[in-house]
């Protein structure tokens, strides 16, 4: 639902960043059943009563983890060398033993032995070079492929035109079956943050002998195995892979319905059809809060929605004007009474949930109209009408609308009108410099750490810095950082968003939040920074 984009559903590049795939889908759970039978795959006696439940998602399109969205069916597909801790968003060992580096530039990724794919192969350091070898290139233009762009021999893989000269990343060495290094383009202390995503899982040599085939029932290394053939809008049904040598599934069985629309969703978790939903519609969050009592959890996404100054507007030159705006507007009464629980005000760069996010960091994003006022009249005052721009994306006009009514009752600015817009429409006014004034963003950090919104909103070349802003000593900062490991590096980010700060490029409005949503079918459903958690750990109710 939402990565790199200026609002949910539009994915963009970025230079520097790995991503970590999709933090969020629109999923739910449907009802556990219980069957009996022989003995099967997990070495369940024929009497054991099978658990099971379905999961309503948006389709796939695709399978392979290189050239896919679905983070959800991938975690329990393919299990990546690192995962991301549920609850404190920390890189942890997952397929790998040890992630280590000397240097942050050349990484030494040492995996777990005795492991298997779900047909018996053994997943060897081949197995994973193979698997980012294939989604780095270019010529395949699988979706995932700009995860690579970090490591050495990507641009030869993905030339600005022509076709590659290469087929395998030069940074990639593997040094025995369970051991293999990784040299990046520069040194990156965050990388182990980065192979949490599915995109840096292995792939078996099934995979290459007809990719088609496999991407319709991919053969993975993750604690669930595909149990059918994907076939569009049809279920996807995962079975407990017996063999894995992670944490085992507590449930037997999960499939996954298509929904194409969250909304029914919703609707099936309260008929008592699908068991869990996620996330629920805004619309429907002072609802769900009396008919799912105490079967709700809220997930804080690392995600954050702003409105981007125009800086080649001239009218937005003096810092004071940037700042006045942000001062006059009051992000308590924003998202409780526009969103109802769908954000939090947003004080800094990234939310507190984030790794290095530090609240409060931003002063001027403090509600003070007198001070707002202050700095206006200081900065030559307002004359002439403002527009506020957005997308067309769902609630974004009651935003506008909220802000725009405070800038009026604020600061006294009386002309305030809106241009909303086609998102292709919108992103080329962007592009070209034709917005003259404010325009809603949006940025879904790849994994919880404030670097992950440093560089993509306001650093040179990021995903979404779309105001243009730069700062050569915040960029001097950022690249301190990241060349140290990832707690010795954060103390220079947070300098470089205390300078951010400074020049006010940005106006934090909300940190857009989720909840989950089940029935009493199941015990509870994990959420956390990702959204919701691992699904493997879902009981059902007995």
């Amino acid at each position: 639902m939402q990565q790199s984009h200026l609002s949910p559903g539009v994915r963009t590049r970025t230079k520097r960043v790995f991503a970590v795939g999709g933090l969020v889908a629109s999923l739910a759970l449907l009802s556990g059943c219980a069957t009996a039978g022989n003995t099967d795959a997990s070495g369940k006696p024929d009497d054991a009563v099978k658990t099971s439940f379905t999961v309503a998602a948006t389709d796939p399109v695709n399978l392979t983890p290189g050239n896919t969205w679905s983070s959800y069916i991938e975690s329990l597909l393919f299990t990546a060398p690192m995962a991301l801790d549920s609850e404190s968003g920390e890189p942890v060992p997952a397929a790998a033993a040890s992630v280590t580096s000397d240097d942050q530039q050349t990484w030494t990724i040492t995996l777990n032995e005795g492991w298997t794919f779900h047909n018996g192969e053994p997943v060897t350091a081949q197995s994973f070079v193979d698997g980012w070898n294939a989604t780095a290139l270019g010529s395949n233009a699988w979706l995932q492929n700009y995860n690579f762009a970090n490591i050495e021999g990507y641009d030869a893989m993905n030339p600005a035109e022509g076709e590659p000269t290469a087929t395998e990343l030069s940074g990639l060495t593997v040094v025995s079956d369970t051991e293999f290094t990784v040299k990046l383009t520069e040194p990156y202390g965050l990388f182990p943050y980065a192979i949490t995503s599915f995109a840096f899982a292995p792939l078996p040599t099934v995979a290459f002998d007809d990719p088609k085939a496999y991407d319709l029932a991919p053969v993975g290394n993750g604690p669930y195995s595909i149990a059918n053939s994907y076939e569009p809008n049809e279920p996807i049904e995962l079975t407990k892979y017996a063999d894995y040598k992670g944490q085992l599934g507590v449930a037997d069985d999960i499939s996954f319905i298509m929904y194409q629309s969250q909304d029914t969703a919703y609707n099936d978790m309260l008929a008592g059809n699908v068991d869990v939903v996620y996330p629920v519609p805004a619309d429907r969050l002072g609802d769900v809060e009396k008919r799912a009592d105490g079967r709700i959890a809220v997930s804080k996404i690392p995600n954050l929605n702003y409105l981007g100054y125009p800086t080649w507007d001239d009218r937005f030159t003096d810092v004071r004007i940037r700042e006045a705006f942000s001062k006059a507007i009051d992000r308590e009464a924003l998202t409780s009474s526009i969103l109802k629980g769908a954000g939090a005000p947003a004080t800094a760069i990234a939310p507190d949930t984030t790794y290095g996010a530090k609240e409060g960091s931003c002063e001027a994003c403090t509600f003070d109209p007198a001070g707002a006022k202050k700095l206006l009249d200081e900065a030559g005052g307002w004359s002439g009408p403002l527009v506020l721009w957005a997308d067309q994306y769902a609630g974004n006009d009651q935003i506008l609308q909220a802000v725009g009514n405070q800038l009026r009752n604020n600061l006294g600015i009386t002309e305030v009108t809106f241009e909303i817009q086609p998102w292709a429409q919108y992103s080329e006014a962007i592009d070209q410099k034709k917005v003259d004034g404010p325009f809603l963003s949006y940025w879904g950090a790849y994994f919880p750490h404030v670097a992950g919104f440093l560089q993509p909103i306001v650093g040179v070349g990021g995903a979404v810095n779309y105001t243009g802003y730069s700062n050569d000593e915040v960029e001097k900062l950022v690249a301190q950082a990241d060349a140290l490991p990832i707690e010795e590096g954060v103390e220079y980010y947070q300098q470089a968003e205390k300078l951010v700060w400074q020049d006010m490029p940005v106006m934090p409005l909300y940190y857009g939040q989720y909840t989950a949503a089940w029935t009493d079918h199941l015990e509870s459903v994990p959420v956390g920074v990702a959204g919701l958690g691992d699904l493997g750990t879902v009981k059902v109710a007995e």
